[in-house]
């Protein structure tokens, strides 16, 4: 009889096992110093919030606005070339003056050529995980994900105990997308992580930029591909 409450959610009220899982998550995020924004809070992602598949909550750890006048979300293969790196770091460097808050996914390749070169260059940086807040995957990289509070922190929509499977990431992706005022994709195949953070961002009708190649490249592909497609629009060399 409450609207938008079906038949399973109604059951789901009486579930003790779920209080008992919510309220062992409670203690969790307590203990860990989590902070948990539910989609009706002014707190919560304004951008975010305009996108259809919002996520009801999100945990966040760390010191960040998401809410920060200018976001930018830096993405990209995981085998990154020298020249999609350097590109990466003109990059932060270029919008640096500009104090924006960039978003990645903490992933090899370009995600952690972005954080580290927000890090370099005192950028607020933010993490989209696609797992829980009890671990940091790739685990090589906790060490700049701890970096990474001082100055923005790490963001999911899964609670404690979710494991970075492979179907979670391009939930993760649709996040980083709708996080941001302008995605920009730096080197990518055809097919990737990268690819459908770009078309969600497209979809969303933020901004959407690539950084062409040869055509030839199998890093540039997707780029290339995302130009000519007028998905993305072609973003030179920062001066």
């Amino acid at each position: 009889r409450v609207p938008d409450v079906g038949p399973a959610s109604a059951a789901a009220l009486a579930d003790k096992h779920l209080m008992t899982r919510a309220e062992a998550e409670f203690r969790f995020a307590e203990e860990a110093q989590l902070c948990l924004i539910f989609l009706n809070e002014p707190a919560y992602h304004d951008r975010l919030r305009l996108c259809a598949a919002a996520p009801v909550l999100l945990y966040t750890r760390g010191r960040m606005d998401l809410n920060s006048t200018r976001i930018i979300s830096i993405v990209g293969t995981r085998t990154a070339t020298s020249y999609g790196k350097q590109f990466c770091e003109e990059l932060v460097a270029a919008v640096a003056p500009y104090s924006p808050l960039v978003v990645s996914g903490l992933a090899y390749g370009i995600d952690i050529c972005a954080h580290r070169a927000c890090i370099s260059r005192k950028v607020a940086t933010v993490a989209c995980m696609a797992h829980g807040h009890d671990r940091i995957y790739p685990m090589m990289h906790a060490s700049v994900a701890q970096k990474m509070m001082e100055r923005g922190g790490l963001v999911t929509e899964f609670p404690s105990g979710t494991r970075p499977d492979r179907e979670l990431f391009p939930m993760r992706n649709r996040i980083i997308a709708g996080m941001s005022d302008c995605t920009v994709v730096v080197e990518t195949d055809e097919r990737g992580g990268s690819m459908i953070t770009a078309h969600f961002a497209h979809g969303y009708g933020r901004e959407v930029y690539a950084l062409p190649g040869r055509y030839h490249d199998l890093h540039s592909r997707g780029c290339n591909q995302l130009i000519r497609r007028n998905v993305a629009g072609i973003l030179p060399r920062p001066e």
